[in-house]
């Protein structure tokens, strides 16, 4: 009888997709075209998946009210930004932007790629001169190691972009990248300059995945027995899945166990 009364109420409420919980697919992708990710791939994951959302690493700003691309489909760029664009006009799914409110302003307020590769490079500097402790050096070689490393590494294909593996790489970067840096640059005199912009860099960092994971959480309770997909630069889903994990509120499912 319960699952006769739930048919009936699907049908009557106009609901085609129900599922026992939500359904929550994080998916990382690199921004640009490569030889293992284009637009294509995104749009192919949709269609495998058949979510009935899908949220796109993006603040407001990019939308409309009723949460349309301010941009037509030949105007978009980036990969999850064209595969879902393209994806939506073709089947019945809500786009919705979940990240932090004001980013690019941020990003432009701060100078902050400009900056950070500036403090970067006087950091490398003062290595190269031998002006740093013992200490610091060590760190300055974690951190060189570790930059190359993620400048250098490479997959196969999207669902190796996602392992285990890739996952536990990019944390480890960030638990090198953004405290060592922060310290280096505390610790040495002809760097304090750039210690407002470095606690501010490593803030912003952290705060933002989780203004990320708390939206995420939001809107996952808005489309409460849904399959929701997310799409997410390569280096935030680790953070995000630490984030999201312990809640009850949705299963976590990876793309290709759909």
């Amino acid at each position: 009888m319960k699952t006769r009364f739930l048919i009936f109420l699907m049908l009557c409420c106009g609901l085609h997709n129900v599922y026992p919980q939500t359904e929550l697919c994080i998916v990382a992708e690199v921004h640009q075209e490569c030889k293992y990710m284009n637009s294509d791939s995104v749009y192919n994951i949709l269609l495998k998946i058949k979510p009935d959302v899908i949220l796109i690493e993006l603040d407001s700003s990019y939308f409309t009210n009723d949460f349309h691309f301010i941009y037509n489909l030949d105007s978009l760029t980036g990969n999850q930004n064209i595969g879902a664009e393209k994806y939506r006009l073709q089947h019945k799914v809500d786009l919705r932007p979940f990240d932090m409110s004001g980013r690019d302003e941020w990003y432009r307020k701060t100078n902050y790629f400009d900056n950070q590769d500036k403090m970067l490079s006087d950091v490398l500097n003062l290595y190269e001169e031998n002006e740093l402790s013992k200490k610091d050096k060590d760190d300055v070689e974690l951190i060189q190691y570790a930059l190359e490393v993620g400048g250098k590494v490479t997959f196969r294909s999207v669902q190796e972009l996602n392992s285990d593996v890739s996952s536990k790489f990019w944390a480890l970067r960030q638990k090198i990248l953004y405290p060592k840096m922060v310290s280096v640059v505390e610790n040495t005199e002809k760097l304090h300059h750039w210690i407002d912009f470095a606690r501010e860099w490593k803030a912003q960092w952290y705060e933002r995945n989780a203004i990320m994971a708390e939206n995420i959480k939001k809107i996952a309770t808005d489309y409460k027995n849904k399959r929701i997909v997310v799409f997410v630069g390569q280096e935030h889903k680790p953070g995000l899945l630490d984030l999201l994990e312990n809640s009850t509120d949705f299963v976590i499912r990876e793309y290709w166990t759909y």
